[in-house]
């Protein structure tokens, strides 16, 4: 028999929540139910076709919880799922977070009966719909440390948001002004296309174009939920041992980024060609790279 399946609708950079309420029903519910997260490899496995495994999804879930924000409110799809759920008549529970509260929900999502992350005793409302739709008891759930992830959650967010009202105008790409260097930075700290690039050298690249270090950090953190870099760990034996030091590595939407938004990089000028009368060898390149 298969088990009631709960789909929880989110935005990629507030991914973090989703896995967050994600792992929080399991552990109460203990695996009587089934989560979708769409960002979780588990939830869509490789190789399938990850539409129509969200169409499924929403076909066949005995609740939706949107993670409702101020940024996520306005994309397509959010409404687009939330919809689906209005329309088969199931419970659609907006889980509101970073600023954006019940009250304050854009029509017609505000005709839901919403929840706030933050606040326990509106999160207690939540399980009891969850338990009816398998039909058990309302479980005894700590929320703690799933409010202080979305607490943590707002504070980044909210630090990221002062800094980039201080920083000139979001270039075309859409990426405010400091997380735009500094995924420019993390590229040009790269040695070679297969390696990660030493999280040193990039914070001494913002540092450089001006940026404090809280300023590096921050970019990087809202990078990562954007999905456009990953932290790793590099290793680097010299005859003595490993050592290993942090590293961030560009996924495959980060250089699909860059390569869309090429035209944002700055102009590479070419040095000119040796006239056919020189004997002299070109210049060699400073970042020449023998690949």
């Amino acid at each position: 028999m298969q088990k009631p399946l709960i789909f929880i609708s989110h935005i990629t950079e507030e991914r973090e929540i989703a896995l967050a309420l994600k792992r929080l029903i399991e552990s109460s519910f203990l695996g009587m139910m089934d989560v979708f997260v769409s960002s979780d490899p588990t939830s869509i496995e490789l190789g399938r076709r990850w539409l129509e495994q969200i169409t499924v999804a929403l076909k066949h879930c005995a609740v939706e919880v949107i993670l409702a924000s101020p940024e996520s409110v306005r994309r397509p799809w959010i409404n687009f799922e939330a919809g689906a759920g209005w329309i088969r008549d199931i419970p659609v529970i907006p889980l509101c977070h970073s600023g954006m509260v019940p009250g304050k929900l854009p029509s017609p999502m505000s005709n839901l009966q919403a929840a706030l992350a933050t606040d326990v005793a509106s999160l207690r409302l939540i399980f009891p719909v969850l338990a009816k739709a398998i039909g058990c008891a309302n479980p005894a759930v700590e929320f703690d440390t799933f409010v202080d992830i979305v607490r943590q959650f707002e504070a980044i967010t909210e630090q990221s948001r002062v800094v980039a009202g201080k920083l000139p105008t979001a270039p075309p790409g859409g990426l405010p002004q400091h997380e735009f260097d500094a995924l420019r930075s993390v590229a040009e700290a790269y040695v070679s296309p297969r390696d990660a690039a030493p999280f040193h050298q990039y914070r001494e690249e913002m540092n450089h174009l001006g940026y404090p270090n809280l300023v590096a950090i921050l970019a990087v953190k809202m990078l990562e939920r954007r999905g456009f870099i990953e932290s790793t760990v590099i290793e680097n034996s010299d005859g003595y041992g490993t050592n290993e030091y942090p590293g961030v590595v560009i996924t495959e939407e980060g250089w699909v980024w860059l390569a869309t938004n090429h035209e944002l990089l700055p102009n590479i000028q070419a040095r000119p060609r040796p006239t056919s009368s020189s004997t002299e060898p070109p210049p060699a390149a400073d970042n020449d790279v023998p690949f």
